[in-house]
């Protein structure tokens, strides 16, 4: 915004400005005003790559002042319409001491600015600079604040709901997923200091894609080494610790210095979230562990008070009738009557305990399970869930199968309910005539790039869940056409 009104100003037609990062040892922004075709070509690319003379002797230290730049390798190397420009001036941008940049601007024609004018740029550079480091300091504190706003939609309902291993993955993926960050994982160490991964998040598009221009390429400049453990090749990392437990955090990326001061709070900030909910999910878990004691202290109590005291009862009573039997008495009908009533409320009262003894997670059926599924959601307005069964009674399949197409359900949901944006999910049951057995999951959501399909951990899951009971995933998925997650499982494997 500055370079425009610094042309008329000054009466100058083109000028152009680079910014300096110097923890990453790089310009990191450009910016430019009344650039002559050949340099505004393609997005400004011939300001965008590669590296000049300005840039080189500015971070050596050697750009002190403003000066003449009489062979510009810039202006020598575009192709085209320069706009008669073959010299420009260079004027450092520091306040305070800091390097922040390089001011460069031009006039047509081969005269170089004089002293006094060389002077007189100088000056205003003092002045941009001041204001280049007031605009700076604002945006590194929006930066700030727009990054604690994204950590702050950490789902609050982790808390308890899933277990503490699944807690950490699906916070790792949460990070990366807000932040350009090529790899995010969860470490212990042994006592000799070795690594190893409690869980792992990678980036499917970081910030390492996009590397930054303008880079010092000398092989004196400097890099940070580093200790690759959730890259194949990583050149700089920061660590945390998980408060409260025995893990740390750690950032990993593919460039050198490519972590500053707020990366390093903002993982902090990461990991007492994390810590938080970790330990709300452990005290969950214990909660329910100790619940389950107890409950199992219950049904012990329960079974030695009611089903052991009739079966003893039932017991005494036989042996009585054995020993009447023995001395050729007759056995009374009345005992016979009564041991088998003892019998039928044991029966029935063990069914009762084996009801109570079943797994939440584990329902009497398929039909139950997307029912109670349904049900759930459809609490929620928006969207609107519902479950099709075609030509029942659809075949119970065994408890492996059922679990594998229930977590592709729930995989499916789970990303319509994300990041489809739908009005309506519909689940479709359906045994077909060909011998199969199809569950569909679909959603008038806004789709997706069809490419992007099964790069996700998410969609691997279903495809290796599909492949373990012998059946396989579909998955129709185009942009503004909404979502298709169709599972086909052969009628044969259902009991298996």
């Amino acid at each position: 915004a500055i370079l425009p009104r610094l042309g008329d100003a000054l009466g100058l037609e083109t000028g152009w400005a680079f910014r300096f990062d110097e923890h990453k040892r790089s310009f990191v922004e450009v910016g430019a005003s009344g650039l002559p075709p050949a340099l505004d070509t393609c997005q400004q690319a011939p300001l965008r790559t590669g590296w000049c003379e300005c840039q080189d002797q500015f971070v050596r230290g050697e750009l002190g002042e403003a000066v003449n730049i009489v062979r510009c390798s810039r202006l020598k190397a575009a192709q085209g319409d320069t706009g008669n420009l073959h010299f420009h001036a260079s004027v450092p941008l520091r306040s305070k001491g800091m390097p922040l940049g390089i001011l460069n601007l031009a006039a047509p024609g081969r005269t170089v600015f004089d002293d006094d004018a060389l002077s007189f740029l100088q000056t205003v550079g003092q002045q941009v600079a001041v204001a280049v480091d007031r605009a700076r300091m604002f945006q590194l504190e929006r930066d700030k604040s727009t990054r604690l706003q994204r950590l702050a939609k950490m789902p609050a309902e982790w808390n308890g709901h899933v277990l503490p291993e699944a807690l950490l993955q699906r916070a790792l993926e949460f990070y990366v997923e807000m932040f350009p960050h090529s790899a995010c994982g969860a470490l212990t160490r042994d006592a000799r200091g070795h690594a190893e991964i409690v869980a792992v998040a990678e980036a499917t598009q970081s910030a390492d894609d996009h590397a930054k221009a303008y880079v010092y390429p000398r092989s004196d400049a400097p890099e940070t080494g580093c200790e690759s453990i959730l890259l194949s090749e990583a050149r700089s990392a920061i660590t945390t610790p998980l408060p409260w437990t025995q893990y740390e955090l750690r950032l990993e990326s593919r460039l050198a210095n490519a972590f500053d001061e707020a990366d390093k709070e903002l993982l902090q900030t990461f990991a007492w979230q994390l810590a938080a909910a970790y330990a709300g999910t452990l005290a969950h878990h214990e909660a329910m562990r100790h619940t389950q004691l107890e409950e199992r202290r219950r049904i012990a109590a329960e079974l030695h008070d009611s089903v052991s005291q009739r079966l003893f009862s039932a017991q005494l009573l036989l042996r009585t009738a054995s020993v009447q039997m023995c001395d050729g008495q007759p056995t009374p009908s009345a005992t016979i009557e009564r041991v088998g009533e003892l019998l039928v409320e044991s029966q029935q009262e063990m069914r009762r305990l084996i009801h109570a003894l079943r797994p939440l997670d584990q329902p009497i059926s398929l039909m139950a399970s997307l029912s109670e599924r349904v049900a759930t959601l459809s609490l929620q307005a928006r969207p609107r869930v519902t479950l099709t069964v075609l030509q029942e009674p659809v075949p119970e399949p065994s408890a492996k199968v059922r679990a594998a197409l229930l977590a592709m359900v729930d995989e499916a949901l789970h990303n319509a309910l994300k990041h489809a944006d739908a009005e309506t999910i519909s689940i479709r049951l359906e045994q077909n005539r060909v011998g199969t057995l199809t569950l569909a999951v679909e959603d008038n959501g806004k789709g997706c790039d069809s490419s992007a399909i099964g790069s996700g951990l998410g969609t691997r899951s279903m495809v290796e869940r599909a492949l373990a009971i012998h059946g396989e995933v579909n998955i129709d998925c185009r942009m503004g056409q909404g979502t298709r997650v169709t599972m086909t499982v052969p009628v044969q494997i259902l009991g298996e």
